[in-house]
């Protein structure tokens, strides 16, 4: 029971926010973000009989397929970019431009709207999945190892293994634990890392490289600039 009804709850709010980001919809979209949660909540109560770790899993399951099925009917094959908040998109976001060397125009994204056919096209997150995961942290502009170490936290209370981040340069480094493989970054767990990392540096992160470690999804991010840079 307490497996189905999780289920339903993250299917439908990933559906919801999807539907109300496309047609400008906040309210449909926070009802859809609230379902999302409600859904993890949901299997992370002890009643409920599940291992902690499946709170992430079933989450993914549903926005992960959703989303993979959505870019690969939008065709995006650009570069991933992690916005940090700023006054546009205030829980910052995630992204996707169709063509390769496309690139945002942060002055023309705004949050809520999910697809842009102008003036770069592309998928946008915003918020992303995970951003519950983050509201409330103090992180902006606060460096990339601290925002680390506060999303750890968060993570661990919901019995979540936090991400292994490495900075060296203008690169970061992360190794995450995720199910979602088709389209990683709709994964709660990952786009809460993800912008967490955005936010701690205050600059927008390119995704480089993105594989597989023993069992972790490695990512190799990118500073690109100031929100300013991209406006």
């Amino acid at each position: 029971m307490g497996r189905l009804s999780g289920g339903i709850l993250t299917a439908l709010g990933t559906v919801l926010w999807y539907l109300g980001g496309s047609l400008s919809n906040q309210a449909m979209v926070n009802l859809g973000i609230g379902s999302l949660i409600i859904g993890i909540v949901a299997f992370s109560l002890p009643g409920w009989k599940c291992h902690p770790l499946e709170t992430g899993d079933v989450l993914s399951s549903s926005s992960c397929a959703f989303f993979s099925n959505l870019a690969s009917d939008v065709g995006l094959k650009g570069k991933v970019f992690v916005i940090p908040p700023y006054e546009n998109l205030p829980h910052g976001g995630i992204f996707i431009p169709v063509s390769p060397r496309g690139k945002p125009n942060l002055g023309r994204l705004f949050e809520g709207r999910v697809l842009y056919s102008e003036p770069e096209p592309g998928l946008l997150l915003s918020p992303v999945p995970g951003w519950r995961l983050i509201e409330g942290l103090d992180i902006l502009g606060s460096g990339v190892g601290y925002a680390s170490s506060a999303v750890s936290g968060v993570l661990d209370r919901f019995g979540l293994p936090g991400p292994k981040v490495f900075e060296e340069g203008e690169n970061v480094e992360v190794y995450v634990k995720s199910p979602c493989r088709e389209f990683p970054h709709a994964d709660a767990v990952l786009s809460a890392v993800l912008v967490a990392l955005a936010a701690g540096a205050g600059e927008v992160l390119t995704v480089e490289e993105i594989g597989e470690v023993k069992g972790y999804l490695r990512l190799l991010l990118k500073r690109a600039g100031g929100v300013e840079k991209w406006l």
